[in-house]
């Protein structure tokens, strides 16, 4: 009886931590913070805001993968798309931003259809470096990548002390191709039909079909992931 009530009692033991990790990946975020990776964040802004620098200003369950390939998931996600921070909250409703860069961040916020995923890692180009978050709009053989400038303007009513801080989001869409690495998406059609030439005639024969408009966002995404699941 002894003997089966340890054997029992090691099992136990021996399941117990994982439930906070298995293999590579973790849960919930205050294994994240224990781990060393947070620094607090305070949302006190010293101005009023009209507009937003977050992708969402709802806190989102996501998961993140860090660049050695930990990843940690059931989190509450933020991403201060101004700043490229990625806040995280703790159990007990702390808010920390992530000390580390990321190679990989999903999301689901309550009005998207599908999980939003962020990817980092690519090369330089514009202003952005290898840690800037790019949001993954379709993925294959090619990625069409997005990245949102943010822009404010601080101004004060009449006879008034407060600041407003008016933001705009600013979007910008790349291409990362093998062996090329990231191009700017081209805004003119024949310019991008020029890019993506070994499916050439298939794409244009979806642009007139579908009648598409490449400056459009979601014409981009459709003709984007033409080309991947024509390739």
């Amino acid at each position: 009886m002894i003997r089966a009530f340890a054997i029992i009692l090691l099992f136990i033991l021996s399941v117990m931590p994982a439930r906070a990790q298995i293999g590579s990946y973790s849960f919930n975020s205050n294994v994240l913070y224990n781990d060393g990776y947070g620094i607090p964040w305070s949302f006190d802004f010293p101005f009023l805001m009209d507009g937003s620098p977050f992708f969402d200003t709802s806190f989102c369950k996501g998961t993140v993968t860090l660049p050695n390939g930990k990843t940690y998931g059931d989190l509450q996600l933020k991403i201060n798309l101004e700043q490229q921070k990625i806040i995280f909250n703790t159990n007990d409703g702390k808010a920390f931003a992530l000390s580390q860069p990321v190679s990989r961040l999903e999301m689901s916020c309550n009005d998207q259809v599908k999980p939003v995923v962020f990817r980092s890692g690519f090369s330089a180009i514009d202003k952005q470096h290898s840690q800037t978050l790019y949001q993954v709009l379709d993925s294959g053989k090619l990625m069409l990548l997005k990245y949102v400038e943010i822009r404010y303007k601080d101004s004060k009513a009449y006879g008034s002390n407060d600041i407003t801080r008016s933001y705009r989001q600013i979007p910008t869409y790349y291409l990362w191709i093998p062996g090329k690495d990231l191009v700017k998406a081209p805004t003119d059609e024949s310019e991008l039909l020029n890019l993506l030439q070994d499916k050439r005639k298939q794409l244009i024969e979806t642009i007139e079909k579908d009648k598409l408009k490449i400056k459009k966002e979601s014409d981009l995404i459709r003709l984007i992931n033409s080309y991947n699941r024509l390739s």
